[in-house]
């Protein structure tokens, strides 16, 4: 199926640039798929309309204030995202804090003083005396591993080690995959709408945790990403 992936992303770059109307039309459906991808995987419910009519500024009575807050923080962590994938950044644990600053708006800006049990995937995270050691292998790891040729593999496996580490208080599932769609985009694909329940997200997680089998959120990301560009070939015929 990679091989189809880079075939359609050939197509889509030969069409580059596109029409001005249909380019804010695909802008707009990425942020749309990052944010309602990701706010499900976190065991939210709003709905996809309501979060577009969020993110265009409307006021939802049937959503919370701290949903607006939700929608408005992902914008700018996605907005960050964006403007760096543009200057071509590689992620460093710098970067790592300063989509962790846009997303989670953190009163202070550290990684987690605790050491919770997470039971909706059955694991305990490394004691927090170890997260600046393993944030540095992880990003050693990505600097030296030799996974070009397959930047879809590349953003599964960062994400489910971001996961293992689980660095910050809160948002750290939010922030693996943050760095999951950051790394496709910084490699030419578009964000995409990560297509499993939460159930399904959680047992590839454990999974992993278990067996360090990247498989199963590589088979749904690749997947994820294939339809995805089915849709973008269509708007861009």
């Amino acid at each position: 199926m990679f091989r189809e992936i880079k075939k359609k992303r050939l197509i889509l770059d030969n069409r580059k640039p596109y029409k001005r109307e249909i380019a804010a039309y695909i802008s707009e459906l990425n942020t749309l798929d990052w944010i309602s991808s990701s706010i499900r995987l976190d065991g939210m419910t709003m709905s996809k309309e309501n979060i577009q009519r969020i993110m265009k500024g409307e006021f939802v009575v049937e959503c919370s204030i701290a949903d607006h807050l939700q929608v408005r923080n992902y914008c700018d962590a996605l907005k960050l995202a964006e403007d760096m994938s543009e200057m071509g950044v590689e992620l460093s644990v710098t970067y790592i804090f300063k989509l962790y600053q846009a997303l989670a708006k953190p009163d202070v800006l550290q990684y987690r003083r605790s050491n919770p049990v997470l039971r909706e995937i059955d694991y305990i995270p490394p004691h927090f005396n170890d997260i600046d050691e393993q944030m540095e292998l992880m990003i050693k790891w990505l600097n030296t591993e030799n996974l070009d040729s397959n930047p879809v593999m590349k953003a599964a496996q960062l994400h489910n080690k971001l996961m293992e580490i689980y660095p910050f208080e809160h948002y750290s599932g939010s922030m693996a995959r943050m760095v999951l769609q950051y790394e496709l985009i910084r490699n030419g694909f578009p964000p995409v709408l990560l297509q499993m329940s939460e159930q399904e997200y959680n047992m590839a997680i454990i999974k992993y945790l278990k067996t360090e089998d990247t498989m199963p959120l590589y088979d749904s990301l690749l997947r994820s990403v294939f339809n995805k560009l089915e849709v973008l070939l269509q708007l861009t015929a």
